[in-house]
């Protein structure tokens, strides 16, 4: 088959396999929880600030960061591994691996002190941000890909919307509004 009745048959067959569509009801409660979560915080973030004392002696430390260094080079390995073997999981690893990064950066340099700040800093800078950027780029890029590639073998064409406007495939938009 030539690359236009592969392309051809790969839109005829993506017609008869229904798009998954999540329940209004479902997508409502989804959003209400994630809702009522953001406006909790503001609250409790107002009484962290208020009563958490500035020095605090942590039980576990050494556990805590072993631990924590230890789901993040997890991370990056599910993200190396997803990478080499091509896999779509690699969106989701990216994701992860990047928020790790930053976590760590900051938590690094808020918790050093004296001349630990300066490595700390360092590292973050020099190591933990700029790979944290790469992948979360990484990962925009790859999924601005699969959606050309996917409206494209499902016939329809691509617009160059930034993902932060574009509608999620499978659900059904209650309204059409342009923002």
């Amino acid at each position: 088959m030539s690359p236009s009745e592969r392309a051809d048959l790969a839109r005829r067959l993506a017609v008869l396999i229904p798009a998954p569509r999540a329940g209004e009801r479902t997508r409502r409660r989804f959003v209400v929880v994630v809702v009522t979560a953001a406006l909790f915080l503001i609250p409790w973030v107002a009484v962290l600030a208020w009563t958490l004392p500035p020095r605090y002696l942590a039980g576990h430390w050494r556990a805590t960061w072993v631990g924590f260094d230890l789901v993040l080079a997890a991370a990056l390995a599910a993200t190396a591994w997803a990478a080499a073997r091509r896999r779509q999981v690699l969106l989701l690893t990216a994701v992860v691996s990047s928020t790790l990064l930053v976590c760590d950066a900051w938590f690094d340099l808020m918790t050093a002190a004296g001349p630990d700040r300066w490595v700390s800093l360092g590292t973050a800078l020099l190591v933990e941000l700029p790979l944290a950027a790469w992948l979360l780029y990484v990962a925009h890029h790859l999924i601005r890909l699969s959606l050309r590639r996917m409206l494209t073998l499902s016939g329809e064409s691509f617009t160059d919307l930034p993902l932060w406007r574009m509608p999620l495939f499978g659900v059904p938009p209650r309204h059409r509004r342009q923002r």
